[in-house]
């Protein structure tokens, strides 16, 4: 069953993912900075989050160096992996909401942690099953 959800195929470069990170971590040490009493938790728990992402894209590249290609999932579409491609428009929506309600930067950064935090954590596992895949025997 893994065999049929999990398949090869092009992904794009990380570098818009890492740029979109940057540009989300700028805004959260500026709200950090500005009000660290009131934002600082919610600017840790984005930046973790944000770390782990990095982790996750990390093991997503060791696995496409070994071999292969780049994993992704096949079938109806993630939507926890799916905002990667939209990372960019991602950060600016974020920035707009931040511009739009700028008392609201824990909420909305809380939010976004979670998300970015699922995104990484499926990563992780589509890492693991694909990784599991090719260490079973064939019966």
């Amino acid at each position: 069953m893994v065999e049929e959800t999990v398949s090869r195929s092009a992904v794009p470069l990380p570098g818009r993912a890492l740029l979109a990170s940057l540009g989300i971590a700028v805004l959260a040490c500026a709200f950090a900075w500005q009000a660290p009493e009131r934002n600082g938790w919610a600017a840790l728990a984005l930046a973790l989050a944000l770390g782990l992402d990095g982790l996750a894209r990390l093991a997503g590249a060791w696995l496409a160096r070994r071999g292969g290609g780049p994993p992704r999932i096949a079938g109806l579409p993630s939507l926890v992996l799916a905002f990667g491609p939209g990372a960019g428009l991602g950060t600016v929506l974020f920035a707009l909401a931040l511009l739009a309600w700028p008392a609201g930067f824990p909420p909305l950064a809380s939010a976004l942690a979670g998300l970015v935090a699922m995104g990484a954590i499926a990563r992780l596992v589509l890492a693991w099953m694909v990784l599991r895949i090719r260490e079973e025997p064939e019966a």
